[in-house]
């Protein structure tokens, strides 16, 4: 990604129009590494786009339902018996809860456990939506129940 780019993308929004779609993989803004630091997620690539081109992008990726939806027809997924497993309320645990999965968060990522508490206590229904059906404190605990 560069300034030269960003206006080439910029050009072909404005070249084409509504014709030419705007589409983005995700809007994480950030992603943990090891060691409390972090680097900029695709979301901060998305929003500049966005900018330039005074529009906004179609997400195919979490957490729009898009992906889930072509995914389940194709391998006649039932979500009763499907989980969604990952690190983030945001996109992860939103799009689970919003495709009918259970939600299990893991720690590991960039939640922490007193940020589901506030959004379980909260009467918000874009909160409550939020809030996994379960949580690990990493990944790794899921281990021995896979061994079943």
């Amino acid at each position: 990604f560069s300034y030269a780019k960003l206006c080439q993308a910029l050009r072909y929004l404005l070249r084409d129009g509504p014709d030419c779609l705007l589409v983005g993989t995700n809007r994480d803004h950030r992603l943990p590494l090891e060691g409390g630091t972090a680097i900029p997620g695709t979301g901060c690539l998305v929003k500049a786009v966005e900018t330039a081109a005074q529009r906004e992008a179609f997400i195919v990726g979490k957490p729009n339902r898009y992906m889930f939806d072509c995914v389940a027809g194709e391998f006649d997924i039932d979500p009763a018996r499907t989980i969604m497993v990952g690190d983030r309320l945001d996109t992860d645990i939103l799009m689970g809860n919003s495709c009918g999965l259970t939600t299990l968060l893991t720690l590991t990522g960039v939640t922490a456990l007193d940020e589901v508490q506030g959004h379980r206590e909260s009467d918000c229904p874009a909160r409550q939506s939020l809030v996994p059906d379960y949580y690990v404190d990493s990944i790794a605990d899921l281990l021995p129940a896979l061994g079943d």
